[in-house]
């Protein structure tokens, strides 16, 4: 079990396994070309910059970002008003409507699909916080192109409910995200139950852990002391001042990640427990607030940080890691080398955070 929080849950007698990347390779809808075509022509000048960038014998920060002049302002959940928000929902909702071309089901389905399949090799790793930077921008490019969402990714910022995650107004039933399982009904999985109210009662999704499995979105809050214990302790103030007081990369993403980023699925379980988290639309919020994270990190010292990139290339592996490495992405978008996303003022993304 990798101590990042998410947990494998097998099932051989599932009927229906993950399709191979070999199928998806073809499955790239028509509809996304465009997005394709764009990304890679940005890839294309990303990575000569870069490899100019990285050649000189003195680095020039800010200079590969003139491109990125205006760049969106990602809020936290509680900023946006009441109007925005249902904006959000209303089109998280769409991609469950949409059918999927990459797996069994919808485009909301693909991201858990794609996180399972592909995206668990960057946990514990030096690829995790660039891998997730990328998908949830994909995410939001998603939500943009195939939903006509007009604002920017949200972020749920819970330090500021450390204290009670369960109490925060993301789980709010009208305009946030629903609240805990209904108790009354059987257990779904990952020790969580249907959730009972707010826009996503009643979301059927396909997968969970490494199986094709329908079922109902489910969550499972922890309480009393085991919320305190795997939640406020890990969130608090102190915690975080020692996550953000790491002075390199990969000892700054392991307690990261370990800590403040495992917090959010040992305390909401349900789906979220497993490397199928992102069924639970919560996950981009929460891993908007981990890139907030480390972009405030990047930014305490952005000469020295910037292109801070260390560790091992791959979960398990013995490879270092470098800047060159390609982010997988197995047919939802273009794989990129991991230096066009190490800042949110690029091309490719251009966005900042309030």
């Amino acid at each position: 079990m990798p101590s990042s929080g998410y947990e494998h849950e097998d099932d051989p007698s599932s009927v229906e396994p993950l399709i191979d990347k070999t199928e998806t390779d073809a499955l790239i809808p028509s509809e996304r070309k465009q997005y394709v075509a764009v990304t890679t022509a940005v890839i294309v000048i990303i990575t000569v910059a870069l490899f100019l960038w990285t050649s000189r014998d003195k680095i020039e920060y800010g200079s590969s970002d003139i491109a990125c002049r205006q760049p969106a302002v990602r809020r936290e959940w509680r900023a946006l008003g009441s109007l925005e928000r249902l904006e959000y929902l209303q089109a998280v909702k769409c991609l469950s409507s949409i059918p999927s071309t990459l797996c069994n089901g919808t485009l909301h389905d693909e991201f858990a699909y794609i996180h399972r399949k592909i995206g668990d090799y960057s946990h514990e790793a030096a690829p995790f916080l660039p891998w997730h930077r990328y998908f949830i921008h994909i995410y939001e490019e998603t939500l943009k192109q195939r939903c006509k969402y007009k604002g920017t990714l949200p972020y749920w910022d819970w330090t500021r409910d450390w204290a009670d995650l369960s109490q925060s107004p993301v789980w709010d039933a009208t305009e946030g995200f629903g609240g805990n399982g209904n108790a009354d009904t059987p257990a779904a999985v990952g020790d969580g139950r249907c959730v009972q109210n707010g826009p996503f009662a009643g979301l059927q999704v396909q997968y969970y852990g490494e199986d094709w499995h329908p079922h109902c979105l489910s969550r499972g809050f922890l309480v009393g002391e085991l919320q305190d214990h795997f939640g406020a302790q890990r969130l608090n103030s102190s915690a975080m001042a020692a996550v953000l007081d790491e002075a390199d990369y990969y000892s700054f993403l392991l307690k990261l990640e370990d800590g403040p980023h495992s917090a959010i699925p040992i305390n909401v379980r349900g789906d979220f427990s497993t490397f199928t988290a992102p069924n639970d639309p919560i996950f981009f919020l929460h891993h908007g607030q981990v890139d907030r994270l480390w972009w405030k990190w990047q930014n305490e010292n952005f000469k020295t940080r910037a292109l801070a990139y260390d560790g091992p290339s791959r979960h398990n592996s013995s490879v270092p890691a470098q800047l060159t490495d390609l982010i997988e992405m197995v047919g939802l978008a273009p794989s990129v080398p991991v230096g066009s996303v190490m800042t949110t003022t690029n091309p490719l993304l251009c966005y900042k955070y309030q």
